[in-house]
């Protein structure tokens, strides 16, 4: 009697294990959708993973989840940009890389300023997409990227070989309000690049506040942008219109 009961308690806990795996990757990896959209944790609802901020050198203070502002749900992503008396380039944002089968097609989102001080030319908002090892694609690059423009800057803030720019917007960002945001990556891919990318290791997407080419001893860029609502998903989906 003993014995049978190990047996359904052994049984009990594997399926325990089973409906509460989730979206656990058991090679360690990165972690795979439960829905069409490739981002996990689109709304920061349950914390910061597995989004992240880089630390290279050109990344200031890390994004955190906050409470202050959401465009739904409770939460959302907040970059905190202030000026560094250092001269040079300071990215704020939030980083998620996925592993998708075949190149995403529309990427959408949301964000909001709640300050925005314009203490140097280049300061602007922008997100990024980088297809990594991409074995396709021309230049013989090790990754290619396209880096959209979502407001602050009506011309391409540097030069980079294996970027290219495309602008949502050029206007001051308004504070208050949420705006949306949404393109076909895929299509722009092909447009820019001549091609959708193909066998690549890694999607990297990046939502960024930042400052370029700042002067010594300038400490006045400041803004408070929250990004929420993030969605990475085939274009007949739109399950993040407007």
């Amino acid at each position: 009697m003993l014995r049978r009961w190990r047996f359904v308690l052994f049984f009990a806990a594997v399926a325990l294990a089973a409906a509460c795996g989730g979206n656990s990757d058991s090679h360690g990896g990165i972690q795979k959708p439960e829905s069409a959209n490739l981002f996990l944790n689109p709304s920061f609802e349950q914390g910061e993973k597995p989004w992240f901020s880089l630390t290279t050198e050109g990344w200031g203070t890390p994004f955190r989840v906050s409470e202050d502002a959401a465009r739904s749900g409770g939460h959302s992503a907040f970059l905190e940009l202030r000026g560094r008396p250092e001269a040079g380039t300071k990215v704020f944002g939030v980083v998620q890389d996925v592993q998708p089968e075949e190149f995403p097609e529309l990427i959408s989102g949301y964000y909001q300023v709640g300050q925005w001080i314009r203490g140097t030319d280049i300061q602007y908002l922008q997100f990024v997409v980088i297809a990594i090892g991409a074995k396709n694609m021309p230049g013989g690059f090790t990754n290619h990227q396209i880096r959209y423009l979502l407001a602050g800057i009506d011309r391409p803030p540097l030069e980079i070989s294996n970027a290219k720019f495309i602008f949502v917007a050029t206007e001051e960002p308004a504070p208050g309000d949420w705006v949306h945001f949404e393109r076909n990556i895929q299509q722009d891919f092909i447009e820019q690049w001549g091609a959708a990318p193909e066998g690549f290791d890694t999607i990297r997407v990046l939502f960024e506040v930042r400052y370029d080419d700042k002067e010594a001893g300038v400490t006045g860029p400041t803004a408070d942008v929250f990004y929420d609502d993030l969605h990475l998903e085939p274009a007949g989906a739109n399950t993040n219109a407007a």
